[in-house]
C-alpha cells in the first residue's frame, strides 16, 4: 500500500505508528507535483491519501471522525464576491471535480465495515486558503453536495491520480470543526484515528 500525506507533521505521527508513507506537500500545486513524481514510479497499491481535515458545519462529523470521498471537488476555483461564488463562463473549458468512486474503494469500505469502524462517506472540497469563517463554511458545504470534509490537496491528487491510471482513495480523520473556527485543533488525536484505519488496510487488503 502506498500512502501519502500533506505535511511532515502528519507524516512524523504515522511514522511513529510503524506506517510508510510519502509526503506530497500542502496545498494543491506542491500536492499536484509531487503526486506526479511519486505515482509514475508506482509499483504498488492500493494508493491512499491521507491526513487530517476540517468537518462543515452540519456533516454530523465531530473531533476524530473519520471520512473517506466519493468525489473532491476543487472549491476555490470560479468567480468570488464577498460570500458568492459562481462558475466562469461555458466558454472556458473548467474542471471543478473528480470522482473517486472504482472497486478498490468499495473494498476499502467493506473492510472498514467488516472491522467496525464508523467511517462518513461523501463529498470532499479542496480549498487553497482553510476556511475561518462558518458562514462561508456553509456556503461550501452546500454548494458541493452537502460536503462532509474540507482539504487542501484531495482535488490536485485526484486528478492526478486519475490522468494516470491510479485508484486513489482518500481518507481524512476530522482535527478541527469549521463552525467552531476559535476552537484548537487537535491533529494528534485526529491522527491516532486515521493510523488506526491504516493499519487494518495494510494488514487485510
Amino acid at each position: 500500500m502506498l500512502i501519502l500525506v500533506p505535511t511532515a507533521l502528519e507524516a512524523r505521527i504515522l511514522q511513529e505508528m510503524g506506517l510508510d508513507v510519502e509526503l506530497v506537500g500542502m496545498g494543491p500545486v506542491e500536492a499536484a507535483v509531487r503526486a506526479f513524481s511519486i505515482l509514475k514510479e508506482c509499483r504498488y497499491g492500493p494508493v491512499v491519501l491521507t491526513g487530517i481535515g476540517g468537518a462543515y458545519p452540519d456533516s454530523g462529523l465531530e473531533i476524530g471522525s473519520l471520512a473517506v470521498a466519493n468525489v473532491e471537488f476543487f472549491g476555490d476555483l470560479g468567480v468570488c464576491y464577498q460570500l458568492v461564488e459562481g462558475d466562469f463562463t461555458e466558454g472556458l473549458d473548467v474542471e471543478k471535480s473528480c470522482s473517486l468512486r472504482h472497486p478498490v474503494l468499495e473494498k476499502v469500505l467493506c473492510l472498514l465495515e467488516e472491522e467496525g469502524f464508523e467511517v462518513a462517506f461523501g463529498p470532499f472540497v479542496t480549498v487553497c486558503c482553510a476556511t475561518r469563517d462558518p458562514v462561508r463554511a456553509r456556503f461550501l458545504a452546500t454548494r458541493h453536495q452537502g460536503a462532509l470534509v474540507e482539504n487542501m490537496e484531495g482535488f490536485a491528487v485526484a486528478r492526478v491520480a486519475r490522468e494516470m491510471g491510479v485508484p486513489l482513495v482518500e481518507i481524512r480523520a476530522v482535527s478541527n470543526l469549521l463552525a467552531e473556527p476559535e476552537r484548537p485543533w487537535q491533529i494528534e488525536r485526529a491522527l491516532e484515528e486515521v493510523g488506526k484505519v491504516l493499519r487494518c488496510l495494510v494488514e487485510r487488503f
